[in-house]
């Protein structure tokens, strides 16, 4: 439906996938190798786009990118275009090192006529437009293990108060106006109390930096242009930066084991993304024990 003329404003889509550990912690390590086998390459657009931002806009120190990716047909390498943002973001990645070899299994020179320039329809930006994510964030288990440690921490200091200026100076003690049932119910009442304010901090501590984000989001891309704007063609794509990065093989797979073994970094993270032979494949590299410094994780868009 995209691939021809539209006159849609908006398009409700869900998506879900791909699945991966919600880890932002690539800058602790010297070299990111991402290894993709055809829409596998999805996941990585976003992670190196993140990572030109950061150390164009932010200042700093991006790891070394290496990406492999493998493609069926030439017409299958538009989507490395792809990799630089296309709109209100900067497109300059001179302070990334990136080196991509991509393979074209099926074809064993270019076809320079399949392929065609990236169409990019932009939609009209919508107020509650916003990415599904758990009610605590990517890091729920994180916050449920502070709310439960918060709780019981105030539960302790609020029993202990009631304790010291309210059942003592009545009861001394003798348990007589306040039985066991009455403190157990008490007790009851304060935890309960105490996870209720705890969680609501949370939850409300999570929206706010969810509304600051979404802002900041919706600044990048850059205010509404006119409806002729929604539906371009990318001809005009600064490509110089992505080509003099960007070896391509023909006629060929990728040497994964050989590849994988030359990176001599002393801490490289190993992404795979793709068909599961492809994923087994790159584990069972990083696991042979053949170096120590690859740290394998695996991207899947099925469970």
């Amino acid at each position: 439906m995209l691939s021809s003329p539209s006159s849609l404003d908006r398009l409700e889509v869900s998506v879900e996938g791909p699945y991966a550990p919600a880890s932002k912690d690539f800058l602790r390590y010297d070299t990111l190798v991402m290894v993709s086998g055809g829409s596998g390459i999805t996941p990585f657009i976003s992670i190196i786009r993140e990572l030109i931002y950061m150390s164009t806009k932010l200042n700093y120190k991006a790891p070394k990118v290496i990406l492999i990716c493998a493609f069926k047909n030439s017409s299958e390498l538009t989507m490395l275009d792809l990799i630089l943002p296309i709109f209100g973001t900067p497109s300059d990645n001179s302070n990334l090192q990136l080196q991509i070899e991509a393979f074209v299994t099926r074809e064993k020179e270019p076809k320079i006529d399949n392929i065609k320039p990236i169409k990019a329809i932009k939609f009209k930006p919508h107020a509650k437009d916003a990415p599904l994510s758990s009610i605590l964030g990517p890091k729920h288990w994180l916050w449920l293990g502070m709310i439960i440690a918060s709780s019981f921490v105030i539960f302790l200091i609020l029993l202990g108060i009631i304790t010291r200026y309210y059942i003592y100076p009545i009861d001394h003690n003798s348990n007589k106006k306040f039985s066991t049932t009455w403190r157990s119910v008490i007790n009851v009442l304060v935890i309960c109390i105490c996870m209720v304010i705890t969680a609501s901090a949370a939850v409300f501590w999570n929206k706010r930096q969810n509304d600051i984000e979404t802002n900041q989001v919706q600044n990048m891309e850059g205010t509404t242009g006119s409806p002729s704007s929604y539906d371009m063609e990318l001809e005009s794509h600064p490509r110089q930066s992505l080509s003099q990065a960007t070896n391509v093989h023909y006629g060929q797979r990728p040497d994964l084991r050989r590849m994988l073994l030359e990176y001599n970094g002393s801490s490289t993270n190993v992404f795979a993304s793709g068909p599961k032979r492809l994923r087994q494949e790159v584990a069972t590299i990083c696991s042979s024990g053949l170096a120590d410094n690859l740290h394998f994780e695996s991207i899947s868009f099925s469970w």
